[in-house]
């Protein structure tokens, strides 16, 4: 992935905030530079492992066998493991061998609990691969879908939606990210982008939206780096709104509660996205300090016949509007789905009625030398 208005360095660091210990070695495993939480290794503090031999730390018996699978290894390439006896919820492994310097790796060493814990499904581990190579190798892709008032057909803004060259959906990948701790990246790459873009224009009338999962907002430290991305662009600031999706149940509320107020305290604009879709979703506006909503498309669905659900969404519309929340109807395909929406009371609507979502060539500035950095 190559973008121009991201600094090298700090892309870098971010780009293995997922990893709770990242080691550099030498060819023979001999480690260089550690950082992260070493007991991951059975060490007290990452300056202590300096100079010992990473192999040896992870599996007594087997650094012969694992020194052969690292040299089978093509530049550039990884190889990953799931190692379960470790410790408590067990740990995934990740190395890669370096693409301009053959004779060092790169370790990175994840906590992975019970609740994240990456299943031996051999199709979910081959869709994690192809994300991670469309976000390394310039295959990310981003198209833009207006949202509209309901009422008069205004754009109010555009939902800026990942997409993968080559593939039909987007789905198993980023469900595949999100189960083994990749999302954040690509989390991270989508809001520094829509930054830079809105930051290239000055239209107040020009504002995008873009998803966040569930996954990242559980983790401040990824956060923290979404903020800190957006401070460093200059546009206003109520003009990016993050939404949060479904796809990834949020497990630690108290968490993401958090999460949400350090996001809305930038300036910006934070929407749940697929409201109705999990069974989580009223918890979720309950202890969420969000500014906006986006129904499921499902509430449209069979929509003469699918009373209870026009009626649940016709009261959530009208307490959002007491709450100041700023309510979206998605999947919207008729004239008769727009009228839906403006008698339940739903303010914006998004959907093919509107525009199907098109591929804007612009969003990611790309050039080879950011490609090989990232």
């Amino acid at each position: 992935m190559s973008l121009s208005n991201l600094d090298g360095d700090r892309f870098r660091e971010f780009a293995f905030a997922a990893a709770d210990l990242l080691i550099a070695t030498d060819a023979g495993g001999r480690i260089l530079d550690a950082a992260g939480d070493a007991s991951l290794l059975h060490h007290p503090s990452s300056d202590r492992l300096i100079g010992k031999n990473a192999l040896e730390l992870i599996s007594e018996g087997e650094t012969r066998r694992l020194r052969e699978d690292l040299w089978a290894l093509g530049p550039g390439r990884r190889i990953s493991w799931d190692d379960a006896t470790a410790m408590e919820g067990g740990r995934r492994i990740i190395v890669q061998r370096s693409l301009v310097s053959p004779n060092t790796f790169s370790f990175a060493v994840l906590r992975t609990p019970s609740s994240t814990q990456v299943r031996g499904d051999r199709a979910e581990e081959l869709l994690s691969d192809r994300f991670r190579d469309a976000v390394m190798n310039g295959r990310l892709m981003a198209a833009r879908q207006p949202v509209v008032d309901t009422r008069t057909g205004a754009i109010s803004h555009y939902e800026i939606l990942a997409r993968f060259n080559g593939e039909e959906s987007p789905m198993g990948m980023i469900a595949a990210a999100e189960k083994t701790g990749q999302i954040s990246h690509l989390d991270y790459i989508m809001v520094s982008a829509a930054a830079a873009r809105l930051s290239e224009s000055q239209d107040p009338g020009f504002r995008l939206a873009v998803n966040v999962s569930g996954e990242s907002i559980q983790r401040l430290d990824v956060i923290r780096e979404l903020c800190a991305v957006i401070s460093g662009h200059d546009f206003r600031r109520d003009r990016l709104i993050l939404e949060i999706t479904e796809s990834a149940e949020i497990q630690d509320i108290d968490t993401a509660a958090q999460a949400v107020t350090m996001l809305r305290a930038c300036g910006i604009g934070v929407s749940l996205d697929d409201f109705g879709a999990g069974a989580a979703s009223f918890g979720y506006l309950r202890a969420l300090d969000v500014d906006g909503l986006k129904f499921d498309g499902s509430f449209l669905q069979a929509a003469a016949h699918n009373l209870r659900g026009i009626a649940l969404m016709r009261n959530v519309a009208r307490m959002c509007a007491e709450l100041g929340i700023a309510s979206v109807g998605e999947r919207v395909e008729t004239e008769n789905d727009r009228k839906v929406l403006l008698e339940a009371g739903v303010r914006f609507a998004q959907g093919y009625l509107y525009g199907q979502p098109a591929i804007d060539e612009t969003f990611f500035p790309r050039s080879g030398s950011q490609r090989s950095a990232a």
